[in-house]
């Protein structure tokens, strides 16, 4: 794939895939980032998926990284969640 190639396809699918990964997550800015992953992914691929592919790699690639920023943001929710548990609890103790 060439320069002109990968930019072709950023003009053809980003909005498709951006309404994609939204439509599921509803966070603007996690889609963006989903999105220009997705791509940075595909040309760090670029010499390895044929023109008639990158539809379906792209959208592939979005979902599995969408799948992966969600589980990331679990448990950093997670995280958090104890860490103020613990610490609502040694407030509590001292007072």
């Amino acid at each position: 794939m060439t320069v002109a190639e990968y930019n072709q396809c950023v003009d053809q699918y980003s909005d498709n895939v951006y309404r994609f990964i939204l439509k599921n997550i509803h966070d603007d800015e996690m889609a963006n980032d989903i999105v220009q992953d997705s791509f940075l992914k595909l040309w760090d691929k670029k010499e390895d998926i044929s023109k008639d592919k990158v539809r379906s790699y792209l959208f592939t690639t979005a979902y599995h990284t969408m799948i992966d920023a969600i589980g990331k943001a679990r448990k950093l929710f997670r995280s958090m969640k104890k860490l103020l548990k613990i610490s609502v609890a040694t407030t509590t103790t001292l007072i």
